[in-house]
This record gives C-alpha cells, structure tokens and sequence, in this order.
C-alpha cells in the first residue's frame, strides 16, 4: 500500500519496527531455538539502521535496541537460553543484575 510508506520509511519498519514483532511471535510460540537467531537479527538490523549515515549514529534514539531488550527480557524471565551480548542490549538491563547494588 503506497499510504504506508508516507507514514514510516520501509527501512524504519523493516529495521526496528518489525524485529520486536518477530522477537514477540517466536516468544509466544516458545520456539526457543528459533528466539535467539531472531534476536542476533534484530540487533544487526538495529545497527545497520543507526549507523547508516552520521547523523542517525549520532541520535541517542539508536543506543539501546529497546523493542528486542523489552522482548529479550521476556524470554529472560521464561529461561529462554540468551548467550548474545551487544552493547545494543545491555547486559545489567536484561539480567537486572544492577537491583540493590546501590543504596536507595
């Protein structure tokens, strides 16, 4: 549908609109085999989109792949295997291994 592409530019919607959607079916599918390739795509196409041209890699919009973390750390909770470290989903955030480690 032409309309569409006024609304969100094809590489927004094919580079970090759509990668959170596929990372949420694989999640309510537990296909655990199938999440963790899917996730490693979703963070190359996060990367590939915010360091196209020197004025998205300067946007802090592109630091943290925030629809794959928010999913990613679903299947955390659900104990699906994650063995994929990126500095677009942050360790401490997914694991939140940080809680308590300052006092409040």
């Amino acid at each position: 549908d032409p309309t569409v592409a006024r609304i969100a530019p094809q590489d927004l919607l094919q580079a970090v609109l759509y990668p959170p959607i596929n990372l949420f079916y694989h999640y309510v599918r537990n296909d655990r085999d199938g999440f963790a390739p899917a996730l490693a795509d979703a963070l190359k196409l996060h990367k590939t989109y915010w360091t196209l041209n020197e004025d998205r890699a300067k946007d802090i919009d592109g630091s943290i792949a925030l629809g794959p973390l928010a999913i990613a750390c679903l299947a955390y909770d659900a104990e699906f295997p994650l063995d994929i470290e990126s500095d677009y989903l942050p360790k401490h955030l997914l694991q939140r291994t940080w809680i308590g480690e300052f006092p409040t």
